[in-house]
């Protein structure tokens, strides 16, 4: 039987999929990847944000 942090990652690959994939088929439903990334990364403030989230979520889960 594979480990719960095995099945917590698929799973999140899977939703992260599952959102692409409508983003894709139903843009106005939700609005696709790279628009939404666009958006995100247009203000210099919220690209150190994300920068400092994602040091900090390497730091924390994938340097154990």
């Amino acid at each position: 039987m594979p480990s719960i942090p095995i099945i917590e990652y698929v799973a999140v690959i899977f939703v992260g999929f599952a959102v692409w994939l409508l983003g894709r088929l139903r843009p106005d439903l939700i609005s696709p990847f790279g628009d939404l990334i666009a958006r995100i990364m247009h203000n210099r403030n919220t690209r150190i944000a994300v920068i400092v989230v994602w040091w900090w979520l390497g730091w924390h889960f994938f340097t154990v």
